[in-house]
Formats: structure tokens, sequence, C-alpha cells
């Protein structure tokens, strides 16, 4: 649970617009000398695809710079220099990413990991894309679709091959408490309670986006960050009695829907920036912080970031992916976080 400002209009807008500052503290929890090392790993919900610039030449991962991992490894949450390993691929599953920590990430080298990982395994973006944005006369019904993703979900298998990626990236860290994974979960799209959005769609002959549509949409969402939370927690409980686990919590998530203040009031990161919230008419208005179908990234525009001319997949890739905005307003959680889960030890 991290301890954010009370939700009050005005904290929660400074919070999304992220105009506060936010300040780095002195790293005493580190057990050696700087640079702090870490990795950001994962699926597209790490690689940040279509928001500005490449980060690198691998096309095929859709790896940017407007990523969190990207903003996080430039405004580190302590002042002290980092190294940082940016091997997030968009597609991933969880099979895909076990054999990427087996042969890629360094024994013993990383203080921390953070990742978005097991959205793929039920094909969450595809099934954004199936029931939001295919044409009426294509075949498929979104919702044979969704109850197929809600059965991978509860299978034996999901939990099993994210326990799997755990086991290995434990194995590659130290085993001392100071070393820790940062498990970042997923969002929903929509605000579902708008009447405005019930005859809206993303393009000509795409599903009309009505309220029990959306709220479908965002029930998946939920589900699946519940179920890794329970993955997660599953977990943590086979590692008590272990000293490495006993004294200070090494596998953290985040659950970017589930915030709660210091008032324990929930909210969510993205509220007032999802598709269809109250005060906009429009699937593109750049207050929302997800890319529509052929939408470009605003936020990278306002700040003065060259245009990049997307092509193909990547262009369908970043569809209901986070803008840059919404990667900064991540990015501030996750340092939160880190402060909060490093704290001062000598």
């Amino acid at each position: 649970v991290l301890a954010l400002p009370p939700p009050s209009a005005n904290l929660l807008e400074q919070l999304h617009a992220h105009n506060s500052p936010f300040s780095p503290t002195e790293d005493r929890f580190t057990p050696h000398d700087p640079p702090v090392n870490w990795y950001a790993l994962g699926d597209s919900y790490t690689a940040g695809p279509g928001t500005g610039e490449d980060y690198d030449e691998d096309k095929a991962c859709s790896r940017n710079v407007g990523s969190y991992a990207v903003q996080l490894e430039k405004e580190f949450p302590f002042n002290v220099t980092n190294n940082f390993d940016f091997i997030a691929c968009s597609g991933y599953t969880s099979a895909d990413s076990l054999i990427q920590v087996r042969d890629v990430i360094e024994h013993e080298w990383a203080d921390f990991m953070v990742m978005t990982l097991g959205g793929n395994d039920i094909g969450f973006s595809s099934i954004a894309k199936e029931c939001l944005v295919k044409a009426e006369f294509f075949p498929g019904d979104c919702d044979v679709t969704l109850a197929n993703a809600m059965r991978l979900l509860a299978a034996t298998e999901f939990e099993t091959n994210i326990h799997a990626v755990y086991d290995e990236i434990f194995a590659k860290l130290k085993d001392d408490r100071h070393y820790q994974l940062y498990h970042i979960f997923y969002h929903r799209f929509f605000n579902d309670a708008t009447e405005w959005c019930n005859g809206k769609t993303f393009a000509i002959r795409n599903p009309k986006l009505s309220r029990p549509l959306r709220r479908k949409m965002n029930n998946l969402a939920d589900a699946l960050n519940k179920r890794l939370e329970e993955v997660a927690a599953n977990y943590i409980r086979r590692q008590q009695g272990k000293a490495s686990w006993n004294l200070a919590p090494r596998l953290i998530t985040i659950n970017p829907d589930k915030l709660t203040d210091e008032q324990g009031k929930t909210y969510g990161l993205f509220d007032g920036h999802r598709f269809c919230e109250p005060g906009i008419t429009n699937l593109k208005d750049p207050s929302v912080w997800f890319f529509g179908t052929f939408s470009h990234d605003s936020l990278q525009k306002r700040e003065g970031s060259t245009a990049k001319r997307l092509a193909a997949p990547e262009i369908l890739t970043q569809t209901f992916h986070p803008r840059t905005a919404g990667f900064k307003a991540i990015k501030r959680v996750i340092q939160e976080s880190l402060q909060k889960n490093r704290p001062a030890e000598h």
C-alpha cells in the first residue's frame, strides 16, 4: 500500500499531471557503493510502444524512450548514479520472459528489477483489439474470447508459468533481502459510467462502446490484476522460513488501479484519464492516457520531441497502451514504491 496524498480534486490533479516536485532521497539501503544496477523486463506495458523515439534498434520489441523505465532511469528516486538495462519486449509471455531471464540477465548484477508480465498469457492486448476495434463483418465473438481468457486466467498453468519466472529472477539476484523484484499490473481502459460514449467507436464499423461492453473490458482488467495479486501472494507464502525473505519485502506488487491514499480510500492512477471520461467528447482527447487507434503521443509533441513516423506493426501494437503521460504517472508511483521499500538502514 502506497502512502500517497489524500485524493482531493486539487491533489489528484497534481498527482496525475505530475506537476508537484519529486525529491530523490539518499540511498541508505543498497549494501554496496554506487551505482545501483537494475533491469526493466517483461512485456509491452514496460516496453512502451509508440511513446517517442526508439530506445534501440530492436524494432520487434518496440522499446521507446517514453516508457516508465526510461523515465525512471532519468529521474531515479535516489541521489546516486544508476545503471539500467532495458530488455522488455512487446508481445512477451511468461514463457518468453523465462527464456530471456535465463539467457540475458547477468547473475548477481542487479539490485532490483521492474516488470509487467502476465497480460499476454491470456492475450490481454489482443482481446482488447478483438472486442473493440475489429470490424463487425470479421469472424469472431468477443464474449467467447473473454470467456476463454477467464479460463486461461483461472488455470493452474497461469500461476505456474509466472512462478517459474519469479524463481529464475530470484535465482539471478543475490539471496539477500536487499535485492528485489517489482511487479507492476495493468489498467482499466474505460470510464464505464458515462453515457456520451455509448454510440462512439474507435473506427467505422467497429463495435459501439456501450456501457456493458466497457464494463466487460474493465472487469477483465480487474480479474487479471486480482489473479496476479493472488499469484504473487502465493509465491511469497512459499518463501516463508527463508532468511532473506523474513526481514523485508522482496517481491513488491503495484496495482495502478488499486492505490490507497493516507485516509484508506482506494483509487486508480488513471482515473480521469481513461477513454469515455466525463467532460470530453473525443476518444483521442489529449487528456486520455491511452493510445486509441492510429493516435499519437500528445505529451511527446507538447514537450518538443521529434514526432516519429510509426509503421506497422508498432502503430497497431501501441493501441490500448499508455502514452508517455500515462507512463509518467506510473514512473511516479514506482519512485514512491522504491523509496518506501528501500528505506534507510545505515
